[in-house]
């Protein structure tokens, strides 16, 4: 029977009497034969630990600053030289001071045109080139192909009848049976394709067969907003000091988990004794000489630390083998008035599993292969 780490203080606060007594239920019954230490196969003890400190802090810093225009500082506070070096009343709280530095606010004009500056897209002109070239486009419902059922883009109707061209694959427009408007070349009525009412041909919708398209940056103007500026004309620059109260939660778990997450969950309701840490004091001594100097490292004090509430906490977990039942693993901590017990299987019964499962599979691929043959 072994018991890691070695501290009296852990036996004490479980003892070999104290599992039997809460493994009763759970241990087989031997022929009446009363239960002792000797059933006890192995035992390792270990101390958990959970301390949190919330850290109030006060953290400070000095920022050049640029706005667009006229920026109204006026109901920002004043400091003089530097924001570390300025005194300020003690903080009710988390939150955020912003101070303007006195002497350093500047407005300074821009040199673009009242915030305005010629626009690059179209370099002043305010309209780009059509790709068109301002020439009429193919109809996109007819294609040219019969624009007209009766005059067929002559403006007037035939003397004989011709054979009608086959209409192109498409549009419903050029469908037989499909609605026809008045063809604008020969006025005849229900004749012709809707779209370009008998030319064949359409007007560019970008630019109304103008051959110049508006540009889009500037909506034609050939002025656009002066980036530096903000369309503003001027700049405003100042420094500012930032002074930021906050909590800052930061916890500590030792050691690092290796038990079963059932366990894990029963270790909220277990009863963890607080241990009191006063600022700028030694670690507790109730916690075991392998965690003190994390404990320490973790409680240091951080720069910009004004004040902390630190919450320390313990508990005892045993990890408990029996030498009848090779199967199972007991977990057993303080728990509200009695000790707790958390069973889980052991690692001799997972490797059996595993190496069970890994048989049937075996098994399983030789019946298909022989079945395949």
């Amino acid at each position: 029977m072994s018991d890691a780490p070695n501290d009296d203080a852990l036996y004490a606060a479980l003892t070999d009497a104290d599992l039997l007594k809460a493994l009763a239920p759970y241990l087989p019954k031997a022929g009446g034969a009363v239960a002792d230490a000797g059933r006890l196969r192995d035992i390792t003890r270990r101390q958990l630990v959970r301390c949190e400190v919330v850290r109030f802090t006060e953290r400070r810093e000095q920022v050049r600053r640029t706005a667009f225009g006229v920026e109204d500082l006026s109901a920002l506070p004043l400091y003089e030289g530097a924001i570390a070096d300025h005194s300020l009343p003690e903080p009710k709280g988390p939150g955020k001071l912003v101070l303007v530095r006195a002497g350093s606010v500047q407005l300074v004009l821009c040199p673009c045109d009242n915030g305005e500056r010629q626009c690059d897209a179209c370099t002043g002109r305010g309209w780009h080139a059509c790709g068109c070239h301002n020439e009429p486009l193919l109809c996109d419902v007819c294609h040219n192909v019969t624009p007209c059922r009766e005059c067929e883009r002559q403006g007037r109707k035939p003397i004989r009848p011709s054979k009608a061209r086959p209409a192109v694959k498409g549009p419903a427009a050029t469908a037989p049976g499909a609605p026809r408007v008045t063809c604008a070349r020969c006025d005849t009525p229900e004749a012709a394709c809707p779209r370009c009412e008998g030319r064949g041909l359409t007007r560019c919708r970008h630019c109304d067969a103008s051959g110049r398209e508006t540009c889009e940056p500037c909506s034609g103007r050939g002025l656009g907003t002066h980036d530096v500026c903000g369309g503003k004309g001027s700049l405003t620059h100042w420094v500012e000091g930032r002074v930021v109260y906050a909590n800052e939660p930061r916890s500590l778990s030792l050691p690092a988990p290796d038990w079963p997450d059932k366990v894990k969950e029963r270790l909220r309701a277990a009863d963890w004794q607080r241990h009191d840490v006063p600022t700028g004091g030694p670690v507790p001594t109730a916690l075991v000489r392998a965690y003190r100097s994390d404990v320490r490292d973790h409680l240091a004090p951080q720069r910009g630390e004004r004040s902390r509430q630190v919450t320390l906490r313990t508990t005892v977990l045993a990890r408990v083998e029996l030498a009848d039942d090779p199967n199972r693993v007991y977990y057993v901590f303080p728990g509200a008035g009695r000790l707790e017990v958390v069973t889980a299987l052991s690692d001799r019964l997972k490797q059996r599993l595993i190496a069970a499962g890994a048989v049937i599979v075996i098994v399983v691929v030789l019946i298909l292969w022989l079945v395949a043959q």
